[in-house]
């Protein structure tokens, strides 16, 4: 284990991990723009996963030429594609939006992952409840930022 809370990725052998962080990359290409945003979330799922300095440098290169969807799951385990599917509606999501084509993705991984279209919504919903929280947490200590009253509504007046 790698000290920090635990997750799936933690049992990813090194070939899943580089798998997972291709199909991340396929999704951070889907709408043609790879914003600071999404960058910065993938550094940190490249972190997450234990990435060595030298396999981030060659994910950062791939960046501009990001692998075939269909190439990256062709030896994907289940378990990973559904890791990779859930760590890639967040970074969907790192920039505020869900672009089409990231959605086209998203679905097609939950297609081939078997996993429902309600259960895909559900991790949008996921995702929104771990921005709240987010945003819960800075407000509690008086640091909110611009975006935090669209998911927590007006500051409370006590």
């Amino acid at each position: 284990m790698s000290g920090m809370l635990p997750d799936a990725i933690d049992i990813l052998d090194p070939d899943e991990k580089t798998r997972y962080i291709e199909l991340l990359t396929v999704l951070a290409n889907a709408d043609g723009a790879l914003v600071r945003e999404e960058m910065a979330a993938l550094e940190a799922f490249m972190g997450r996963a234990m990435l060595r300095p030298e396999e981030r440098e060659i994910v950062r290169r791939a960046l501009r030429n990001p692998p075939d969807f269909e190439d990256v799951v062709e030896n994907i385990s289940e378990h990973t594609l559904r890791l990779a599917l859930r760590d890639s509606v967040l970074l969907a999501a790192a920039d505020g939006e869900y672009h089409p084509q990231e959605i086209v993705v998203l679905e097609r991984m939950a297609n081939l992952a078997d996993i429902d279209i309600d259960v895909l919504d559900e991790l949008y919903d996921w995702v929104t409840e771990g921005w709240t929280w987010l945003a819960r947490g800075r407000r509690l200590l008086n640091i909110e930022i611009p975006g935090d009253e669209l998911l927590l509504g007006e500051p409370d007046s006590d």
